[in-house]
């Protein structure tokens, strides 16, 4: 049995829907995505960074709706990912952190340990999500 038959019937039905989904969402979601992987991009140019620099440390910040990883250097702000509009003046800088909790400063290797964490904790929730469906299944008869 071919899966072509089932596909053009589904194209015809719901072509016009996703036509209308793909011309109002496609926008705001490519934009969405987009600051995602700036995000994370951001934060691994700061974390390179801070590996480069004498007794480098990472600071979170929030600015103007958007996060900011701060680079420090033997505790003074030298720059900062996505860079902030209008230049990296160290006014700004001291400007950006000036209301900040600094005692939430984390070296490179700090950062990615508690990235490793978040990753295996992720992982445990899966693998538990993934055995609590099969019990639903095997108790249901489907398997």
């Amino acid at each position: 049995m071919s899966w072509i038959g089932p596909a053009g019937k589904k194209a015809l039905k719901y072509g016009p829907q996703a036509q209308l989904l793909w011309k109002h969402a496609a926008k705001p979601a490519t934009t969405a995505a987009q600051q995602a992987i700036a995000s994370f991009a951001s934060r691994r140019t700061a974390l390179n960074h801070a590996d480069t620099v004498i007794e480098g440390a990472l600071l979170n910040v929030f600015h103007e709706g958007r996060e900011h990883w701060v680079v420090f250097s033997k505790g003074s702000p030298v720059a900062v990912y996505p860079p902030l509009v209008g230049g990296q003046g160290v006014g700004q800088l001291a400007a950006l952190i000036e209301h900040v909790d600094l005692s939430k400063k984390m070296t490179p290797d700090q950062v990615r340990a508690r990235l490793a964490e978040q990753s295996k904790r992720q992982q445990v929730i899966n693998v538990a999500a993934r055995l609590k469906g099969q019990a639903r299944r095997r108790r249901e008869g489907f398997d």
